[in-house]
């Protein structure tokens, strides 16, 4: 069996997955059975991986092990062979007190046409835990079964495949699924965690779903409340930063600037586990923070609300989460969707949102993993529901300028300048930091590599105000190699350099999901071709404007002037969300625009 009927093209199935969590005895045990059905499934499931938190004060504050793995591989001839590996740790995520690690563990000689079977157990102390159950995986399920024993009563939130439903029994809660559809994987989809078939158990002493969030957010403004106590340490260092003249909005920016000059340890150096336990076993306060200039991004941005009611301004912390992992469910009442915090600023009778968390988030800017997310913000009378705004455009500019000589026989050589403010900005610093500016250099070339003609060759001289984020990120890049197909007396050369290779998003016909494009933004290139002796103009495309009904626009525009030619190009889009039945408007607009881009100019070489 290399192929299922119930999910064409699937490079692998689940034929079972079995689940139980009891927190009567402490574990979640897990037995699957996998039948693998392409090259891809090879690849994708012959390393097992099994996530747990590690860590102290977070919401994962227990101890928690990955036991009892057992596994066998049934090849297509009916060997059967068993695991005898020895599994390994890997961290993939840490943020502040929390660090997720996978335990994983490698199948024997897995083939196209094997079924794996596997199976442990996480076991867990000092906690209760409330299970996740995500009922859909990244490949089809024939059929799942999944247990949960509480301790004590739990509610839940359910998000079903039709037909499916929970059942109380004598063992605790049951639930029986079959056939249940992958993940959903298309580009530029937003996160489909929250709204995926699911069963989420949770605990509560609330009769009501408003209920829940009103004493929930009570509690969590009382927290912050007394980390953020503008304290007389904290007032002491407000005075170190400001000056007795300087206005509202100067103050603002100048603990703002403070603020991020503190390590931010969502970024910095990996801890031992010794040192990140010592540092949750102590009882912090925005002066801790300020004393040992470090924090987690939520320590730093509670640190920037004290400092600011220190200062005399109304601020206000506002809970929400990164709207690239989760989007906020206000069905499932559990507060650690929200993992962010933010702040607003009162500043002459306006809100500003401001994301200190964030490294290098330009001021009075939100990042877009924040923008246009539902959260819980402080208020005057106690806590409420919040949209956050989106992003603008504006504040997103990418402006690419190269600076080029082409001789007769295709040679090029020049200079390429990227200017860079915005999210673009925010994502090569973040990534200096994350690994060095050695490698963001590396990384960057090899972005614009991926974008100019196959035969010419950039190399990266640098990033200029790569720690400065009230600067525009500026990258500086040299142009060598060969440009342009020769035919006879012409030659013909690609009319969007800096396009000349990107392959337009959305190339399928149909869409099952909303879009979510991440920020809005404007790109701008400008191109000028100084030509070689022997070298003229014969012709040049046509400029070609593309509105688009929610918010783009496409232009491009060309002329020569002596010995050279200029292109211009402008993409800019306003909207980042779209429905399914938008798609083929966005999809229209970004075909047309590729289409534009792939225009060619003619030279005459003159002999």
């Amino acid at each position: 069996m290399t192929s299922d009927p119930d999910a064409p093209d699937a490079a692998a199935v689940y034929l079972d997955w079995d689940e139980r969590v009891d927190n009567k005895a402490d574990y979640d045990s897990v037995s699957a059975v996998v039948k693998v059905l392409t090259a891809k499934g090879v690849q994708e499931f012959s390393d097992i991986e099994i996530p747990y938190p590690r860590g102290s004060g977070s919401v994962f504050a227990g101890d928690f092990r990955v036991v009892a793995i057992e596994g066998r591989t049934i090849e297509p001839d009916g060997r059967v062979i068993p695991f005898s590996g020895k599994p390994f740790d890997k961290e993939v995520v840490k943020a502040g007190g929390l660090r997720v690690m996978e335990k994983v563990f490698t199948m024997p000689d897995v083939q196209i046409g094997s079924i794996l079977q596997y199976r442990f157990q996480l076991t867990f102390s000092d906690i209760y835990v409330a299970p996740w159950f995500q009922l859909q995986r990244s490949v089809f399920v024939h059929h799942a079964h999944y247990v949960y024993v509480p301790a004590w009563h739990a509610a839940y939130t359910p998000i079903l495949p039709p037909g499916a439903k929970v059942r109380l029994t004598s063992a605790g809660y049951d639930l029986a699924v079959t056939n249940v559809p992958a993940l959903p994987s298309e580009d530029y989809m937003p996160s489909l965690g929250s709204i995926s078939y699911q069963l989420d158990f949770f605990f509560t002493e609330y009769s009501s779903e408003k209920q829940f969030w009103q004493k929930e957010g009570e509690s969590w403004s009382k927290g912050v409340n007394r980390f953020a106590d503008p304290s007389g340490a904290i007032k002491a260092a407000v005075a170190q930063v400001v000056s007795l003249g300087d206005s509202d909005e100067q103050k603002l920016e100048k603990i703002y600037a403070a603020v991020m000059a503190l390590d931010n340890t969502d970024y910095s150096r990996e801890h031992t586990e010794q040192e990140t336990r010592a540092e949750h076993e102590k009882v912090k306060t925005a002066a801790d923070i300020w004393s040992d200039k470090r924090g987690n991004g939520n320590e730093i941005a509670l640190l920037f609300l004290a400092m600011v009611r220190a200062a005399g301004l109304k601020a206000y912390a506002v809970a929400t989460t990164d709207r690239s992992n989760w989007l906020m469910n206000a069905n499932i009442l559990d507060w650690s969707q929200l993992t962010d915090d933010v702040v607003i600023v009162n500043l002459n009778g306006k809100d500003m949102y401001l994301d200190p968390l964030e490294r290098y988030c330009q001021f009075g800017k939100l990042a877009w993993e924040h923008t246009q997310m539902l959260g819980i913000r402080q208020s005057e009378s106690g806590t409420e529901e919040v949209m956050l705004p989106p992003g603008d455009y504006r504040d997103n500019e990418t402006f690419r300028k190269a600076d080029l000589t082409l001789g007769a026989d295709g040679t090029v050589q020049g200079q390429i300048r990227v200017i860079m403010k915005g999210e673009e900005a925010l994502r090569w610093r973040q990534d200096a930091l994350r690994q060095d500016a050695d490698k963001a250099q590396k990384d960057f070339e090899k972005a614009m590599q991926s974008r100019v003609p196959d035969s010419v060759h950039v190399k990266m001289d640098g990033f200029d105000a790569l720690t400065d984020p009230t600067a525009n990120l500026v990258a500086t890049l040299d142009v060598s190699g060969a440009m342009g197909t020769a035919a006879g007396k012409r030659l013909i050369v690609p009319a969007a350099f800096f396009e000349a290779d990107v392959k337009p998003p959305f190339a399928a016909e149909t869409r099952q999901n909303p879009i979510d494009m991440r920020y809005p933004y404007a790109e701008q290139d400008e191109v000028t071709v100084t030509l070689g002796p022997g070298l003229s103009v014969e012709s040049l495309p046509q400029g070609k404007a593309i509105p688009m009904a929610k918010g783009g626009e496409y232009k491009s525009a060309y002329s020569q002037a002596g010995g050279s030619y200029t292109a211009v190009r402008l993409l800019a889009l306003g909207n980042t969300i779209f429905t399914q039945k938008d798609y083929p408007m966005l999809r229209g607009f970004f075909q047309g625009a590729a289409a534009q881009d792939q225009e060619q100019l003619v030279l005459r070489r003159n002999k």
